[in-house]
């Protein structure tokens, strides 16, 4: 096997593995996101719609935010105090931070799984 056949299959192998981090990342982001928007505070039901995900390919992350538009006070919400009256059992402040903390091992877990080499 000669240098320039290593290096394509190097080459194969950095990107194979670069799309399997890339779907894992995201079908982790899709799952937080599915556990924050079942505990997010309800009112009208904005703060719960305005959850997104996006994926960020140069720098291989992923991110789960809520907000923007008409949703400007997700993060006033997010920072609430416990003993705040929430209008729905099980809701609450630290919606997105609350199921981060609880799954990021998982997570972590998933992704080096996914890009694991066999």
């Amino acid at each position: 096997m000669a240098l320039n056949d290593v290096l394509r299959n190097l080459n194969k192998v950095t990107i194979d593995t670069e799309k399997k981090a890339e779907i894992q990342i995201k079908k982790c982001c899709e799952d937080l996101l599915s556990k924050a928007v079942d505990i997010t505070p309800i009112d009208t039901g904005e703060l719960r719609k305005s959850g997104t995900t996006d994926y960020d390919g140069a720098k291989k992350t992923g991110r789960v935010t809520f907000g923007g538009g008409a949703v400007e006070y997700a993060v006033a919400v997010h920072e609430m105090p416990n003993e705040t009256n929430w209008s729905e059992a099980g809701t609450g402040n630290k919606y997105l931070e609350k199921p981060l903390k609880a799954n990021s091992e998982k997570y972590l877990q998933s992704i080096a799984k996914a890009v694991e080499i066999k």
